[in-house]
């Protein structure tokens, strides 16, 4: 009996793998063409800040360049109580743009600092469209106009996800391990979008119509993950959440193990804290799609059964069962490769990702330990490195 519940499990969590695998073959091939808008819709660019001095003047000089018009948006920074002189880059922007606006919060007890910052900055805003940026990110000048062209034809659109690239690939192996996982991530949300299945909001280069976000309420300060939450909280009412592989920007991934092991544990935790609300969500094949995207730390946890086959099958192998995960992970390895190659992460660490995955699987089962073992929630900020600058990033094209 319990073998055969390690079977199904095992089954279960291929077809798992091949499902998400299917979505970024899907993405990686999407070739499309869009068009732009140089003026069109208002909008209220939001950057919550906490500590972000070596990043946020380099997050700012992108936005007050964009190839829109400058009339029809604002930058809003809404700094929380940092420690060092974030406050400071920020104003000195604002004496030069008049179009940025400088917030400072004092430190709060809130679980989810970012949910609080970005709530205050709405009430703030006056623009049709909220965008966020987180102040690590590095966007394309072009993205407010195909944004703008986006929300100007499909007016039912409720918000828009822009793609995500990491842009410190090569600062160490950390990064280009974590970058392996987040282009992975990427490209299955790509093909997700390209076939008209759930789209989540990533917490940076995210857009959504104001009058939405005011409706739902904001973003939700007590989770930790607040954009998947609002993201879930929007599809469940019908609005859709729009991707556009056009709408680029880059952004830091951890260099370090120990700033990789709190970001990723707050990740995986809040997609599990998150995914156990989904019963209460109406019922949709998007939602269907959203458990399979949302509820990545079980699916991850339950991998763990692929591991005990060989002691159920150590003398006479179930073949069907074998090459039905060798399929899968075939799959896999074969995306990573071509992923590495089209980003430029060298070969020998697609070797290393498998390493990599299982300890991705501890920090899943850790995260929901933690989450059920009700441990305090804690909202760790990643450090930045910001050694990256415009005209220094890694030969890709940031105009």
């Amino acid at each position: 009996m319990f073998d055969n519940i390690l079977i199904g499990l095992s089954i279960v969590v291929s077809v798992w793998s091949i499902y998400n695998s299917i979505f970024a073959i899907v993405g990686l091939t999407w070739n499309t063409t869009v068009g732009k808008a140089a003026s069109g819709p208002s909008f209220s660019l939001l950057v919550p800040s906490k500590n972000e001095e070596k990043v946020l003047g380099r997050l700012l000089e992108r936005l007050v360049n964009q190839e829109y018009d400058r009339s029809k948006y604002e930058i809003i920074v809404i700094e929380d109580g940092s420690t060092d002189n974030t406050l400071g880059v920020c104003n000195r922007y604002a004496e030069m743009y008049s179009l940025i606006r400088c917030i400072h919060l004092d430190a709060s007890p809130t679980i989810n600092g970012k949910s609080r910052a970005l709530n205050y900055g709405l009430k703030m805003s006056k623009g049709e469209i909220v965008g966020v940026f987180d102040a690590d990110t590095v966007p394309r000048l072009d993205i407010l106009s195909y944004v703008s062209q986006k929300f100007i034809s499909e007016p039912e659109l409720g918000g828009v996800q822009g793609r995500l690239i990491p842009i410190n690939v090569r600062e160490s192996i950390v990064a280009r391990l974590a970058s392996l996982e987040e282009l992975f991530s990427e490209y299955t949300i790509t093909g997700r979008a390209r076939l008209g299945l759930f789209v989540p909001l990533e917490g940076t280069c995210s857009f959504v119509r104001k009058d939405l976000l005011e409706k739902v309420g904001g973003w939700n300060e007590n989770v930790l993950t607040e954009d998947i939450d609002l993201s879930l909280r929007l599809t469940s009412m019908n609005y859709r959440i729009s991707y556009s592989p056009y709408v680029i920007a880059w952004r830091e991934v951890p260099t370090t193990f120990s700033s990789l092991i709190k970001q990723r544990l707050r990740w995986y935790r809040g997609n599990f804290e998150v995914s156990l609300k989904l019963s209460s969500i109406r019922f949709s094949w998007k939602l269907i799609d959203a458990v399979m995207l949302v509820g990545t730390p079980i699916f991850m946890v339950l991998s763990l059964a692929n591991y005990s086959l060989v002691f159920i099958y150590s003398s006479e192998p179930n073949l069907f069962l074998i090459t039905f995960i060798s399929i899968a992970s075939s799959l896999s390895f074969f995306l990573i490769l071509i992923i590495s190659r089209k980003h430029m992460i060298e070969t020998a660490y697609i070797f290393l990702s498998a390493i990599y995955l299982n300890f991705t699987v501890a920090l899943h089962l850790a995260s929901i330990v933690l989450e059920l073992a009700g441990a305090p929630r804690t909202w760790y900020k990643t450090e930045r490195s910001g050694k990256l600058h415009i005209g220094n990033s890694q030969n890709v094209d940031l105009s």
